[in-house]
């Protein structure tokens, strides 16, 4: 057989346009039009006029970059961070941080008005009449059966209004949020993992560039906090005396409320000498030391073990260091180690912490179920309160940890807490076979697909739901409309300024 050659035709090169920025997107990118099709162009400003080159994102939205910045807006900040053009932590630090955090939440109003309206609709729909119009006045009476379907249509046509004012009244409710809750947008960061790259046998501790797995050395960042800045360059000359540097694979730093804690994650165990070295730092700046390293057990199986150095076991269940990495949630303690998760900005978690209690209004013989519940930062404050509280996690450190700080706060009676994946069968557990007044719920990014599912069986009062991404927020709420609950209420904490990220918070109760 013979192959023909056939010249592959050669696709045009995209041709850069001068444009004019609209508004902002929700990720905080400029919107623009040009040629009757809208563009997303991060780095640029409302007012502002640009010279624009075309890409194509993963997910097939038209975006570019920019070439020229011909026009800037007078509300453009100069980046308060010089590794700004380098790193990929704070895409947004150009935009005012008011205007970034508006931006936001005006597009998850967008979001939401839009969820409800459908969701509405959706839920509400199967009310309508389903009548064609058969008469039961004479098999052969035309007339008859004509008047019968006129007045099925006239009758359908009134629901399908009624429903249409329903479903605009309930979207205009969350057309605003409530609330909005900010805080200072530098030096708010008390919990970050920095990756290492070595070059020329010298480790250096950075983050990652946007989009890339290249490392940006950092001697300081602005978000971080203040004591976490202290110790870059501490810790970086740290690394490069250990004798198994190259077995490093990530650094992890806490903040707490008490000290500051540092986990180095090991590829190998841990040599005495390192040991001795790392301790001897932790002495030095007042530091709680961790290790997380592979261990063998008895049955001769590899796995990770996280250790505090320097330190033994006592009766509380906490090592002594241990309990000096500590987070407060409203006035409870909540001992950790750095590789738990907490919040990262404190003041916002306060903000919404408050916010959580206002509204579930815990009070004794109050039954309340936190599902994603971690180590307890909406559990062990609602119990303090009086609530009779069950938290459920698929972690089981977490869990542990919250059963023990549950004790050290003196709640161990109405805060339990137990093992669950919420994304697998979980409803035979005992805790799931119970009744409950309000259920609040903190998934993390992929959402509560299965758990919000489960509502439509359990039908609390009230469901408080904490969500981080406004897409699977918007997927879950749809479920809850269609289980008969309605949004009360909604609002938006600036957790991550600078970054394309919100947190908000929804409250649903029974339609």
């Amino acid at each position: 057989m013979v192959n023909i050659y056939k010249q592959e035709k050669k696709t045009a090169a995209p041709k850069a346009f001068e444009t004019q920025c609209l508004s902002l997107d929700i990720l905080g990118r400029g919107v623009c039009k040009h040629e009757d099709k809208v563009y997303f162009i991060p780095g640029l400003l409302p007012g502002e006029r640009a010279r624009i080159l075309p890409t194509v994102d993963a997910d097939k939205t038209a975006s570019g970059v920019i070439t020229k910045l011909i026009a800037a807006a007078p509300e453009r900040v100069t980046p308060c961070c010089d590794h700004q053009d380098a790193c990929g932590g704070c895409p947004l630090m150009h935009v005012p941080p008011q205007m970034a955090f508006d931006a936001k939440v005006q597009g998850v109003a967008k979001l939401l008005v839009k969820t409800v309206l459908q969701g509405t609709l959706e839920a509400k729909s199967g009310k309508a009449s389903a009548a064609v119009g058969s008469s039961h006045l004479g098999r052969n009476s035309t007339i008859k059966q004509a008047l019968a379907q006129k007045h099925a249509a006239a009758k359908n046509a009134a629901r399908a209004s009624e429903l249409a004012a329903l479903s605009r009244e309930a979207a205009a409710k969350v057309g605003a949020p409530s609330f909005t809750e900010t805080a200072s947008a530098t030096g708010y960061r008390r919990a970050c993992r920095l990756a290492i790259r070595a070059d020329h046998g010298k480790l250096y501790l950075g983050f990652r560039k946007d989009k890339s797995s290249e490392l940006v050395p950092i001697s300081n960042c602005s978000v971080l906090t203040e004591r976490l800045n202290a110790l870059l360059g501490p810790l970086t000359a740290l690394v490069n005396t250990l004798e198994q540097k190259k077995s490093i694979g990530h650094v992890e730093l806490l903040d707490s409320d008490l000290k500051v804690a540092v986990l180095l994650r090991m590829t190998q165990k841990l040599t005495a000498a390192d040991e001795a070295a790392l301790i001897a730092f932790g002495r030095e700046h007042d530091l709680a030391m961790f290790v997380l390293e592979p261990y063998k057990q008895l049955d001769d199986s590899d796995v990770l073990r996280e250790r505090l150095l320097g330190s033994e076991p006592v009766e509380s269940g906490f090592a002594e260091a241990e309990q000096q990495i500590m987070v407060q949630s409203l006035g409870s303690k909540i001992y950790c180690s750095p590789s738990c998760f907490v919040q990262v900005n404190a003041a916002m978690n306060n903000a919404m912490l408050r916010r959580v209690s206002e509204a579930v209004a815990p009070h004794a013989g109050q039954k309340v179920l936190d599902l994603f519940s971690g180590l307890g930062n909406f559990s062990l404050p609602l119990a303090a309160a009086g609530s009779s509280v069950v938290g459920v996690d698929i972690v089981f450190d977490m869990v542990r940890r919250a059963n023990a700080n549950a004790a050290v706060n003196g709640v161990a009676e109405r805060a339990k807490f137990y093992v669950a994946d919420l994304e697998e069968p979980f409803e035979n557990q005992l805790w799931a076979k119970d009744k409950y007044d309000v259920v609040v719920m903190d998934p993390g990014r992929m959402g509560a697909k299965r758990a919000v599912q489960f509502m439509g069986k359990l039908q609390p009062a009230k469901i408080v739901m904490i969500s981080c991404n406004p897409l699977a927020a918007a997927r879950d709420c749809s479920q809850l409309l269609s289980s008969h609950y309605k949004i009360e209420t909604w609002g938006a904490f600036d957790m991550f300024p600078h970054t394309s990220h919100v947190e908000i918070m929804l409250v649903f109760t029974r339609d």
